[in-house]
């Protein structure tokens, strides 16, 4: 329970501040710090009970301003990111935290962590931080990740995927790979299998392009030692996708693949995964192994009907560097065309990609929204390719990083426009990207499929960290009090302009000419051609007037008819109504009457149209 000190305390703020440029030889230093051991350093001090030991970011869908999550060795704190300021939301001396995240569940915030035991806790940031439940596991908690419905916790060989409700225990993964690395979306939920599965396989998955380089053995072969030899294919290197909606309800799918099994391939070639990110739409899935040199990144189409058909497409191959790092943090943008890849380096990749595979392209990425695979032209024109089940996966694409960005980082985000860095400092960095087309080489000017590139400016800074004088706190925060982000504010992330024309004009098109036949006016056995077995090249064509036969006209009463109203019932007319008929309302009292009066009608038109006819 909160004391009266805590819960009447209010929320500190942080004002942001202009960032200071780094000169080149400060990051020469701390490259050379970071690569180079320091043999010679001074005695070991006391350890820092305000060091930040890790950072973690979250945009929720029910909240405008993003969440940061730092630990510390003897609590945990969450700040909540405003335009020009940022407010702490939650601080707890609690004891050392290894796991932790937040989620939105009916309505409520909740913070979700773990002490590196068997045990989880889940505490309602919307009453200031009360510990609703908790609920102890069969392992060591490793990793904590949650979405709006579930919490699926990863243990040492198996995972555990709970309700965010209560933290019921709702089915358990056994046999996973080491270290168990899990990526949950809003249905599916991924993680790193211990082998590869026949029956389970699904189509494409890991491309025979994709193959460590010559460089790339040598320098892993050297960083374990020159003792031990370089594995060309690990066990471990296979990622499993779920339903987890599905297997919630009846348990993990069994010999025979079912609705619950959403894909299975191998990831890897010699390496254990040891990262997995999904993106907004969670149909694209980032995968990152324990050397980090490249990154893969796989869209998943799952087949209605037999699972085993699923196509897993690998699009791109995300080439970071020849020395091995350890991916720290993976982030999508909200429409999928730039990611993040953080390393323990201190390095923070961009690449570009496009959610659909394919070169990125001034037209893909230049414009403000998302665009579609093919351009208006190449769809008017009948270029673009069907999609089949059946047809051959393309060949990924290998990409490099567009922009680096050095300084301690531990986790990014994409938030609007701009991307959050937090670092190991426990300062919070906003950066805006800027892309800029570049001219072709050969002609010098800019193409809608040429190349571009991307300017990084860092426009905020937030220092984060406590200070050794700061005291708990937990202000209440609810969905409801902050900005509710609009439902529809992912379409401003589409390119709506889809079906709009002419893209091909008349001229570019197939040409075709018209005539009109005098054997075909009138659809006739006897006079038709349709009927005959008269050819149509042998039939004259004739002239028609372009302005077509008017009707003659009617003849309409003088003056405006007065109103007639209706009343509820079975109605009563006036007698100006049915004047135009010639009668009255007692002249048209039965349905036969009506009838003859239709009749009489039609037999004095066809009559005058006659007599028309003989004298013209």
């Amino acid at each position: 329970m909160l004391s009266l000190e805590e819960s009447e305390m209010k929320p500190r703020t942080i004002k942001c501040q202009q960032p200071s440029e780094r000169t080149r030889l400060d990051q020469c230093i701390e490259m050379v710090q970071d690569l180079i051991p320091q043999t010679y350093s001074a005695p070991k001090s006391k350890p820092d009970p305000d060091r930040v030991c890790w950072v973690k970011m979250a945009a929720l869908p029910f909240l405008e301003s993003p969440l940061v999550l730092l630990g510390y060795p003897d609590g945990v704190q969450v700040w909540q990111v405003l335009e020009s300021e940022a407010k702490e939301m939650f601080h707890r001396r609690v004891g050392r935290v290894c796991a932790a995240c937040v989620c939105v569940s009916e309505g409520r915030l909740q913070l979700v962590l773990s002490h590196g035991d068997r045990v989880v806790r889940l505490l309602d940031l919307s009453q200031g931080g009360v510990e609703v439940c908790c609920q102890e596991l069969c392992g060591a908690v490793q990793e904590v990740t949650a979405s709006s419905r579930f919490v699926a916790t990863s243990l040492e060989e198996r995972v555990c995927v709970l309700s965010s409700r209560d933290l019921s225990v709702l089915f358990e993964v056994c046999g996973c790979a080491p270290g168990c690395p899990v990526a949950l979306g809003s249905r599916w939920l991924a993680y790193a299998d211990s082998q590869l599965r026949p029956d389970w396989q699904s189509v494409g998955g890991l491309s025979g392009a994709a193959v460590p380089s010559i460089t790339e053995q040598v320098i892993d072969t050297a960083a374990k030692g020159l003792g031990r030899l370089l594995v060309s294919s690990s066990s471990s290197s296979v990622v499993t996708i779920v339903d987890v909606l599905a297997c919630s309800e009846r348990g993990l799918p069994g010999d025979e693949p079912d609705a619950r099994l959403v894909g299975h391939f191998r990831a890897h070639a010699a390496h254990p995964v040891r990262l997995l990110r999904f993106d907004a739409t969670g149909s694209v899935l980032l995968s990152a192994d324990a050397a980090g040199h490249q990154f893969h990144v796989f869209r998943v189409q799952v087949h209605p009907s037999d699972r085993r058909r699923s196509q897993i497409q690998h699009m791109y191959v995300l080439w970071r560097g020849e020395t091995p790092a350890r991916l720290l943090d993976a982030c999508f943008s909200a429409d999928s065309r730039l990611v993040t890849a953080t390393t323990d380096h201190g390095t923070t990749h961009v690449f570009a990609i496009c959610p659909y595979g394919g070169v990125a392209t001034c037209r893909t990425h230049c414009g403000p929204r998302r665009v579609n695979k093919h351009s208006s032209f190449e769809r008017s024109a009948g270029l673009e390719a069907p999609c089949t089940w059946s047809a051959p996966l393309p060949q990924p694409s290998t990409v490099r990083a567009l922009c680096q960005l050095r300084d301690k980082h531990a986790a990014a985000l994409f938030h609007d426009s701009a991307l959050l860095i937090a670092s190991a400092r426990g300062e919070l960095v906003q950066v805006a990207l800027h892309m800029h087309a570049q001219p072709v080489a050969k002609t010098g000017r800019v193409a809608a499929e040429g190349p571009f590139s991307i300017d990084a400016t860092a426009l905020r800074l937030w220092t984060l960290k406590r200070q050794s004088d700061w005291t708990s706190l937990a202000h209440a925060c609810t969905p409801s009090t902050a900005t509710r982000r609009a439902h529809g504010s992912w379409l401003a992330q589409l390119e709506l302009v889809t079906h709009i024309g002419p893209s091909r004009r008349l001229w570019m098109g197939p040409q075709m000419a018209l005539f009109t036949f005098a054997g075909a006016a009138l659809l006739q056995p006897s006079s038709s051609a349709l009927f005959t077995t008269e050819s149509v090249d042998d039939l004259e064509p004739i002239t028609c007037p372009l302005r077509p036969v008017s009707s003659p006209p009617v003849d309409m009463p003088a003056g405006l008819l007065p109103v007639t109203y209706i009343e509820v019932g079975s109605g009563q007319l006036e007698d100006s109504f049915f004047s135009l008929f010639g009668g009255s309302a007692e002249s048209l009292r039965s349905e036969s009457d009506i009838r003859d009066t239709l009749a009489d009608a039609m037999e004095e038109r066809l009559s005058s149209s006659e007599d028309g006819a003989e004298h013209p």
